[in-house]
């Protein structure tokens, strides 16, 4: 891996965690288009993130967001290339469509640790070299309000709740030291992780939409390029994007 190049140096530097998916290819694209700099991971979709990488002149590295350790062991490697993102960005995640009754073990790990348990390893790790530096933004990407009463998959939902609650508890302690915390809260999409949901379910949300559609991948990273690039103020927050629910 290669990031160090010093003409690069001069641009904000973000590290996106999730580069592949609908909506974080769509962020990397927005990202390109104001300038950044960026390092985005990937877990299994090698060829697509080559051709993001080689598209928009970003650096793709692969990694599992359900091992222990991965994003210290990444931090260490972007260490090593003199890299230090001022915003990272979460944007993996898995969606379990399991009822609760018949949710296995298994599911609830693999759920919990992509979800809610990375993201507090982002909070640790990035956190504190965000402190030692001048600051930054760390955002969340996920799919639940905590103002929001929906019929969600349990196993997603409690993960949503970890992650909600996560950023108002660290903000609180980085915010003060010149890091902010917050979250995108995404409505359902015309892609992605969305499609998973039941096609009932689905039509369901989107009659109940105040806009009567679903969003796209585009709208959601131009609502997370906002809160990681421009805002200066909120902090420990929840911005629902989701078309009115």
């Amino acid at each position: 891996m290669t990031v160090s190049d010093p003409q690069q140096q001069r641009r904000r530097q973000v590290l996106v965690l999730g580069g592949t998916g609908a909506v974080g290819a769509a962020l990397l694209s927005e990202l390109a288009k104001r300038g950044c700099d960026v390092v985005f991971t990937f877990h299994q979709q090698e060829p697509r993130a080559r051709m993001l990488e080689s598209a928009h002149g970003f650096t793709a590295i692969p990694l599992d967001l359900a091992r222990r350790g991965a994003v210290g062991a990444l931090a260490i490697e972007l260490d090593r290339e003199a890299w230090a993102p001022s915003v990272v960005v979460h944007c993996a995640g898995v969606l379990e469509t399991a009822t609760l009754r018949s949710a296995l073990d298994k599911e609830w790990d693999r759920s919990i640790a992509i979800n809610a348990r990375s993201a507090s390893e982002v909070c640790r790790t990035f956190g504190h070299r965000m402190i030692m530096r001048e600051g930054g933004d760390l955002v969340f990407v996920g799919g639940l309000d905590r103002a929001q009463s929906l019929p969600i998959p349990p196993v997603y939902a409690a993960t949503q709740g970890m992650l909600s609650a996560l950023c108002m508890a660290a903000a609180k302690e980085l915010g003060p030291l010149g890091v902010r915390v917050n979250m995108v809260a995404l409505g359902l999409l015309d892609s992605g992780l969305s499609l998973a949901l039941d096609a009932k379910l689905r039509e369901q949300y989107r009659a109940f939409s105040a806009l009567r559609r679903f969003g796209t991948p585009n709208e959601a990273a131009r609502a997370i390029a906002w809160l990681a690039l421009e805002n200066t103020y909120v902090n420990g927050k929840v911005l629902p994007v989701n078309g009115g629910i």
